[in-house]
């Protein structure tokens, strides 16, 4: 019995911490290059919600494939927060072209470690034409997250931009908001 109520206890004082996406939003500037069949939240219940985007590549992208990203925090309007980094995509997929201890590379391999359960399957350069890209019910684990960043209370977000060439060929822009219930 003692365990028991000692077992309670525990569960009460531990912090509930939760997450959601607010908004998800999808642009593609150049309708020739590619476009967006799915980008949408989904949601599983009243305190979960997923993910999924799905884009055609319309052309053979063989490489000057960049990718950006920005994190941003709500602070009075949104504030960059972190990082703001860019990488070339072939580079990184292909190990041997790039640098083992770039700080950029490795933060692109944890976000890449956290969303392949998402990504219906592996990509590699050159991406051909007519291969559609896809992330499917990604769900945000918190606890997962804030194992490696550290992150508080608040709204945060992240533009994923990507341009082939140096110009600019779609955005993805996404927001989610972090609670931790026993703080307040």
């Amino acid at each position: 019995m003692m365990l028991l109520v000692m077992l309670w206890i525990l569960l009460i004082a531990s912090p509930q911490a939760e997450s959601k996406f607010k908004s998800l939003h999808c642009n593609s500037f150049d309708m020739d290059y590619g476009e967006f069949l799915l980008c949408k939240i989904q949601a599983i219940n009243r305190y979960r919600n997923s993910i999924s985007i799905s884009y055609l590549n319309k052309h053979t992208v063989p490489s000057h494939l960049t990718v950006r990203l920005e994190f941003f925090k709500r602070a009075n309007g949104w504030r960059p927060f972190l990082y703001n980094i860019t990488l070339n995509v072939c580079d990184f997929l292909d190990r041997n072209r790039t640098k083992p201890n770039n700080h950029h590379r490795m933060i692109f391999r944890l976000a890449v470690a956290y969303l392949i359960p998402y990504i219906s399957r592996s990509y590699s350069c050159p991406f051909v034409a007519n291969q559609v890209l896809k992330l499917v019910n990604m769900e945000f684990d918190v606890e997962k997250f804030r194992t490696r960043f550290p992150i508080e209370t608040g709204e945060y977000a992240l533009q994923f931009s990507l341009y082939h060439k140096k110009m600019l060929k779609y955005t993805v822009n996404g927001s989610m908001e972090y609670s931790n219930y026993k703080e307040h």
